[in-house]
């Protein structure tokens, strides 16, 4: 039915052109003759367009490492999911996979077959690799840098390793002129090289805004556990932290309930999460593009280009600096866009550092 109904308009559109002809009353050799012209022509369009719209991905599966309603990492990736289905494809998705049962869950997705399956943070990337040497007819996409090691990695799997440290480092510049106290906090989820990167970022930006800065660094081992965020930020606060930027999903949204009811600064992650606490107290958020990072990947295979490694950041997009809150000072908001912007154009390049 669906091939059908692509085929109707040029069916349709070499109809009248007969009879056009046959209206003008030309012989029916050439009647015939620009009929099978038009036929011609109409099959070309009809085999350009199903080739424009065949793919080579019907179903898309992901592993998230949280929950869809964590405003943050997971539901980012979700949200690009969904985008999917809508265009057509077929999708599932579970949540909170943890080391256990990452490889378990990258073969029960092959054996039901699905074509593209994503493991949604760096952490999956091992898992993939053992399964991916054993479905070759698969693709598989991880959010993150490849394994370490000098392993030569399967050509269906693509690795996304953004720059996210990029956004961090703004961050950190960020929250050290806008710190009274002189010391400012940074909240981790997990024990990975993006999460380590991000942090260790912060702490070089702030160092750059001030020498003098003192930075408090905790990584809770969690993405999923608010309490845990709340509990973490305020003894932070208690030792005199006054701008906290979290990027641990559910966990930080307890780092923000800590930030609100004390009054404390603090910085999103993934998406604006400006409203998440009383108006001003979130100087900004570090802003990483999951639902582009995951649909953009359907072109790539269709084009034949599919496997290896990219690694986008501020200058592609990818990531990004929410609007600044309304207590950032407008000196501090130009001092900071510089740096971004020498991020962006290159003059400054930072070497990630993921080291614990």
């Amino acid at each position: 039915m669906r091939d059908l109904k692509k085929a109707l308009p040029v069916l349709m559109a070499a109809s009248v052109m007969m009879a056009a002809l046959t209206a003008c009353g030309g012989s029916e050799a050439e009647t015939e003759a620009a009929a099978t012209e038009a036929a011609a022509e109409a099959g070309e369009a009809e085999a350009a367009e199903e080739g424009a719209s065949e793919s080579a991905v019907d179903s898309i599966a992901i592993l998230l490492p949280g929950y869809i309603t964590d405003q943050s990492w997971n539901q980012g990736a979700y949200e690009g999911l969904l985008t999917l289905e809508e265009q057509g494809y077929e999708i599932a998705y579970t949540e909170d996979v943890q080391s256990a049962d990452m490889e378990s869950t990258f073969r029960t997705y092959c054996e039901d077959g699905y074509d593209f399956i994503i493991g949604h943070g760096v952490q999956y990337g091992d898992a993939c690799v053992r399964v991916a040497q054993d479905y070759p007819d698969r693709y598989f996409f991880i959010t993150g840098n490849p394994p370490a090691g000098d392993e030569e990695l399967p050509g269906n799997i693509a690795f996304y390793d953004y720059k996210e440290y990029e956004g961090a480092y703004v961050c950190g510049y960020l929250a050290a002129l806008m710190s009274e106290s002189g010391i400012i906090g940074y909240i981790g989820g997990g024990d990975n090289t993006t999460q380590c990167s991000d942090k260790n970022a912060y702490v070089e930006g702030a160092l750059a805004a001030n020498p003098d800065i003192d930075v408090r660094t905790v990584i809770t081992g969690t993405f999923n556990d608010s309490s845990i965020g709340k509990e973490t930020a305020l003894a932070m606060i208690e030792q005199g932290v006054d701008v906290i930027l979290q990027t641990c999903d559910e966990t930080g949204l307890g780092a923000f309930e800590a930030c609100n009811e004390q009054g404390v600064y603090c910085i999103g992650y993934t998406s604006d999460q400006a409203s998440f606490v009383d108006d001003g107290l979130c100087l900004t958020s570090l802003l990483v593009s999951v639902p582009t990072m995951i649909t953009s990947q359907i072109d790539i295979i269709d084009a034949g280009e599919f496997g290896g490694l990219e690694n986008p950041g501020l200058a592609e997009g990818v990531i990004g600096i929410a609007p600044y809150s309304s207590a950032v000072p407008e000196d501090v908001i130009e001092q900071v866009e510089a740096v971004k912007q020498s991020l962006i154009d290159g003059s400054l390049v930072l070497t990630p550092d993921y080291t614990n």
